[in-house]
């Protein structure tokens, strides 16, 4: 017969086993590329200020803690008055934003693109719904066909979604 001591030693060789064989779930791994796509689809300034206030944090922590990352904003309706270089002639003219804002705006958008190649898309959708000519984008803009689609397609990557309130 098994004495108590020799069954435990026995099934503490049968777990060893077991675990030897069984696969370990896989631990986060801090290299992997990190993505987000930040959705703006508002025209309220203080809205795109804060998020872009967000992103740069964002960033910055990646950077500050040598980090991949690849992040993205995507604009569509009324969030293209953010992607072009001046609102005249366009459905936004009428409704100014603060311009201590707009200027934050203007350079934290500048920064984001410049020093850490943060991608600025726009929906073409909207551009044609706003009758906005596309050579008005800021040069570090790019035109996606679908806004929605784009962030589709964006989510099955695994990029993080993000909408600031």
């Amino acid at each position: 017969m098994c004495t108590t001591k020799k069954m435990l030693g026995i099934m503490m060789m049968g777990v060893t086993a077991l675990m030897a064989i069984l696969p370990l779930p896989r631990p986060a791994v801090a290299d992997e590329l990190k993505k987000a796509v930040y959705h703006v689809d508002f025209g309220n300034g203080k809205r795109m200020d804060a998020t872009l206030r967000n992103i740069y944090n964002l960033v910055n922590y990646y950077t500050t803690n040598s980090i991949d990352y690849d992040v993205r904003v995507v604009a569509n309706s009324a969030g293209v008055r953010f992607m072009i270089t001046d609102v005249s002639g366009t459905p936004f003219a009428n409704k100014p934003i603060d311009a201590k804002v707009a200027a934050s705006i203007r350079d934290r958008m500048q920064s984001l693109a410049d020093a850490y190649d943060v991608k600025f898309e726009q929906c073409s959708i909207t551009l044609q719904r706003t009758k906005i000519d596309k050579s008005r984008l800021k040069p570090f803009v790019t035109t996606t066909s679908s806004g929605q689609v784009r962030i589709v397609e964006l989510q099955e990557q695994g990029y993080a979604y993000i909408k600031v309130k």
